[in-house]
């Protein structure tokens, strides 16, 4: 397969090679977010924490904030305005009255398919990937993520 020119680098190492594609595949995905907000009048980050309890609902406000990587501060703002505009809910659970978890409104789950909209994004860039080129990204991908599964401490 070709190199594109803009991979075309001078790497001392293979793990600089696969840093910069990781890096550079989330940013590529990242402004693809941003712009997809952008159409549903959201900001990134609100995207982010919507995105989140759709995966994960009635997470509290800080697992949403170590899975965004942002302040608790910044995220009880963002669930502030998103309170506001009826997409998320808080609610504090009778049988621990210390925290509060977050979800979405079920009008805005009803109303909205902003989730499909992102994840077509990586539908459609892979639609034209071969069955062996498919096979290949699954598989760099299953052992970068084992890699890193067993090396974290």
């Amino acid at each position: 397969m070709e190199q594109k020119p803009e991979l075309q680098q001078p790497w001392s190492n293979p793990s600089e090679r696969v840093i910069f594609l990781f890096k550079s595949i989330h940013k590529i995905y990242r402004d693809q977010l941003y712009k997809k907000s952008r159409q549903f009048g959201l900001t990134g980050p609100q995207i982010g924490l919507i995105m989140g309890l759709h995966k994960h609902p009635e997470s509290t406000l800080n697992e949403i904030s170590d899975s965004l990587g942002l302040s608790k501060s910044t995220v009880s703002g963002i669930v502030d305005r998103l309170v506001g505009q009826g997409i998320v809910i808080r609610e504090i659970p009778e049988n621990n009255r210390r925290i509060v978890q977050l979800s979405l409104s079920p009008e805005w789950q009803k109303n909205n398919a902003i989730h499909e909209l992102i994840n077509k994004f990586m539908t459609d860039t892979l639609r034209n990937a071969s069955e062996e080129e498919m096979d290949k990204i699954i598989t760099g991908l299953e052992i970068l993520h084992d890699l890193i599964n067993t090396n974290k401490t």
